[in-house]
């Protein structure tokens, strides 16, 4: 099997530690730590808003150009009273306390989003290191159960992840990528037809329980002590699946996010039209800053319009931004850490270094009792 160069860069790149490595925020210690913050484009605030700059200072140049060029006496007069009028009240519009409630409510959702991701290595690690070892059915039952963790777990993150909804548009797909079988993918499928609500991946969690109910009756598990356990990890990881949907279909009011837009983009109208026109035009520098380079009327309303764009970020987490979490990485490392932690059940020490210091000690309990005696 042939590997170029770039498909072994770039399976390396998508490796987590390396992306964490990469992602690291810079040190801002020091003037070139600053510099390289600024500098940087991805994820950056120039990235979010550019657009709206390009719309902004086209608009404020339109503007100036009708009251110099276009307007009459009586309308360059007319526009000097709507300058003023603005000017003066341009400050009374409060949008602060409105960003400030509204990137509040949007970081408290999405720190705790970030704290109710569930995770699918814990539950599989549990379950396989909690059966007897060396049973026949053993690596079968294990890779059942590994492969029902990470649909459940696909199945929670297509209800709130448009990329990995576009990954697997439905439940088909999932079935040709081999990660759901044919009597599976029509059992879930005839929820819908029944007009069941319950979340799909919710009823893939109820056929993990049942597995382990199976377990438990044919004595599979190393102790008893271990099927409730497991249970209660399973719980707990359908307790995060079932938080991860509330996320979903308990979203922000679209009403607060449309006031706060409205009210900043409100602003950055006030501020194109907000002018000092008279005291501009008794000094032709000045006349020159405020006619073409509006760096003060615009200042406070970029501050507001990168405080808006930071908490619609924040609202979807899981969307295709810079900063969103990337879902689809998610997804591949889940499944990668499902074959390696399941591929545990028929490994030992031994396969991978061979012959162990401590093999020497790893004796049969009965060998272990007898040989005292024999020393006696």
């Amino acid at each position: 099997m042939n590997v170029t160069k770039s498909q072994v860069l770039r399976n390396v790149s998508e490796v987590p530690s390396v992306l964490a490595f990469s992602q690291t925020a810079p040190d801002a210690g020091g003037f070139g730590g600053c510099m390289s913050i600024l500098l940087r484009w991805k994820g950056s605030i120039y990235k979010t808003i550019w657009k709206d700059l390009l719309v902004y200072y086209g608009l404020y140049y339109l503007i100036t150009i009708i009251h110099n060029y276009v307007l009459d006496e009586d309308g360059k007069r007319a526009f000097v009273a709507l300058a003023k009028y603005c000017l003066r009240n341009s400050n009374s519009i409060n949008v602060m306390i409105m960003l400030t409630f509204f990137t509040t409510t949007a970081l408290h959702r999405l720190f705790a989003m970030q704290t109710m991701i569930p995770g699918t290595a814990k539950v599989i690690t549990f379950f396989v290191l909690s059966l007897k070892p060396n049973l026949p059915e053993g690596p079968i039952v294990v890779e059942q159960f590994a492969r029902w963790t990470v649909l459940a777990w696909i199945l929670t993150f297509r209800v709130v992840s448009k990329p990995l909804r576009t990954m697997f548009p439905d439940i088909i797909s999932l079935q040709v990528a081999g990660i759901i079988k044919e009597k599976e993918r029509l059992l879930l499928e005839r929820v819908e037809t029944e007009r069941n609500k319950t979340p799909r991946a919710l009823m893939v969690i109820d056929w993990m329980l049942l597995l382990m109910k199976e377990s438990s009756v044919h004595n599979r598990f190393a102790e008893k002590s271990n099927y409730l356990k497991a249970v209660e990890v399973l719980m707990t990881f359908k307790k995060g699946c079932g938080n991860t949907i509330k996320f979903a279909t308990k979203n922000m009011p679209y009403a607060l996010i449309q006031a706060v837009i409205i009210v900043v983009y409100t602003y950055g109208l006030v501020t194109l039209i907000a002018r000092n026109v008279e005291e501009a035009s008794s000094c032709v520098f000045v006349e020159v800053i405020v006619n073409y380079i509006p760096i003060i009327p615009s200042m406070q309303f970029f501050v507001f319009l990168v405080w808006l764009n930071f908490g619609r970020v924040a609202v979807n987490p899981f969307g295709t931004d810079d900063d969103d979490i990337d879902v689809t990485l998610l997804f591949k490392t889940h499944v990668q850490d499902s074959f390696r932690l399941a591929s545990l059940y028929s490994q030992d020490l031994e396969q991978i270094f061979g012959q162990m210091p401590q093999h020497q000690h790893n004796q049969e309990p009965s060998l272990q009792s007898a040989a005292p005696m024999q020393n006696q």
